[in-house]
This record gives structure tokens, sequence and C-alpha cells, in this order.
């Protein structure tokens, strides 16, 4: 693993960059859409099914969301490189470097952990209370609470920032756990801009996918995915093959 001192210095790049990582995902996703519609129906799948198990499933989503994270990431290098893909390179990340991405993901849940603490601290000392007379009654407000919405919203963009571009550090400049959430985090705090609105984008383009029917999201979860690695491209590789303008992104 490299140290975090040897990993390549992220690049500040333009707000709209945030944009063109979407539309260079969606092209690669096109070049082989039924093949990553079914790496996206299998992970959810068997997150679904990780998930159920009682007591483990919620921490065992958290500890294999990068490994699977890495597959996608993976697959989209090899789909760019003009190779077919199947549906073995979902799991490619459990053969390249299982347990650094299981310590990002473990990294992650502790970091969210950590916040959902201090948050609960603060929501005491903002006066967030409940009647114990009623238990189902209204939380009672009493403080200043859309400061500490502020403070609740901030800290989680920053864990988003400090995991967004770790499996992929991880995985494509084998840094180590630790490393790769410091230096997404420092690529992210430098691009907070571009990260926040690929995150809007997305969450627009996901309300549009789910107007067919839903089924426009067959083709959103890939692109989501993807995204990852063509932020990370841009930001810590070679710059994504532009997209062509005259095309619009369609789902």
């Amino acid at each position: 693993m490299q140290s975090f001192d040897a990993l390549p210095a992220p690049r500040k790049v333009a707000l709209g960059r945030g944009w063109r990582w979407i539309v260079e995902a969606f092209y690669i996703v096109r070049q082989q859409p039924l093949t990553w519609i079914l790496l996206a129906l299998a992970y959810l799948v068997i997150n679904f099914i990780v998930s159920m198990i009682p007591l483990l499933g919620g921490p065992l989503s958290f500890f294999l969301a990068p490994v699977f994270a890495a597959g996608f990431i993976l697959a989209a290098k090899k789909c760019e490189q003009g190779s077919e893909l199947e549906l073995g390179d979902l799991f490619a990340g459990f053969k390249t470097a299982l347990r650094p991405l299981i310590n990002v993901g473990m990294l992650y849940l502790a970091i969210l952990i950590v916040i959902g603490v201090v948050l609960g601290l603060l929501m005491g000392a903002m006066g967030v209370s409940v009647a114990k007379s009623d238990p189902n009654a209204i939380p009672v407000i009493a403080g200043p609470i859309a400061l500490f919405a502020f403070i609740g919203g901030v800290a989680i963009f920053l864990v988003s920032l400090a995991y967004w571009f770790a499996p992929a550090l991880v995985t494509l400049n084998q840094a180590g756990p630790w490393q790769a959430i410091r230096a997404s985090l420092q690529a992210g705090l430098a691009n907070w801009g571009a990260v926040l609105v690929s995150g809007l984008m997305l969450a627009v383009l996901a309300f549009i996918a789910m107007i067919p029917l839903g089924l426009g999201l067959l083709l959103w979860f890939p692109v989501l995915y993807v995204t990852a690695y063509t932020g990370w491209k841009d930001i810590f590789g070679q710059s994504a093959t532009p997209a062509r303008p005259d095309e619009p992104v369609v789902f």
C-alpha cells in the first residue's frame, strides 16, 4: 500500500465538472447497458439479502459496500478499455483489496456512529425532548433547531466527502484505508462544489428515473456507481474522455 504522501495530489476542478462526471459515467454505461443493469440488480439483491441477516446485516452492509463499489470501479475501467463485462466483475473487489476495502467500510461506519453520538449530545444541549407521559408525542423543540440541522447536514456532507473517492483510491492507487479516507476528504474539500453538484443532480435524475414506473432506475443505479470512477479519474487520474455535448443524458 502507498503512503498518504505518495498518492497523487488531487486536482481542483470547476464546479460544473460534477455534472460532467455523471455524463461521462452515462457514456461508459451506455456501451454495455444490459450488463451494467445486471451488475446493479445483482448487487441490490445481494445487499438486500445481507441486510436481512439478524443483528449482523446492518454492519455487514457497511463493510461490504466499498468492496462492491470497487467492483463497479474496476468494471468501469474495464469497459472503458473496450473489454466485455461479465457478472463476475461485480466481485473483483474481493480479489484485489478485500481487507483494506472492508476496513474502509468499518471506518466509515465508525465515523457515522461518532457523528451520531455527537449530534445526539447536541440535541440534548439544544433542548430537544419528548414528553414522557405520551410515547406517541411529537418531539418538543426548544432550541435553535435550524442551527442543529445545519450542523448535522454539514457533518454528513463531510463524511460523504471522506468516503466518496476512498474505494477508488484503495483499488486504483493501492492506498491504505485511512490514507484513502484522508485523501478523499482532502479532494472533496478542494472540490466540494463539484461533488455537491454531482450529488444534487444525481438526486434529481433519480426522481426523474422513477417517473416511468421506476424503470429508469435500472440505468440510474449503474451511472451512480460509475460516477465515483469518473470523479476519481478527473481528480486523481487522467481526465475522462469528454462526452459529446450534442448527446443528452436520458434515463
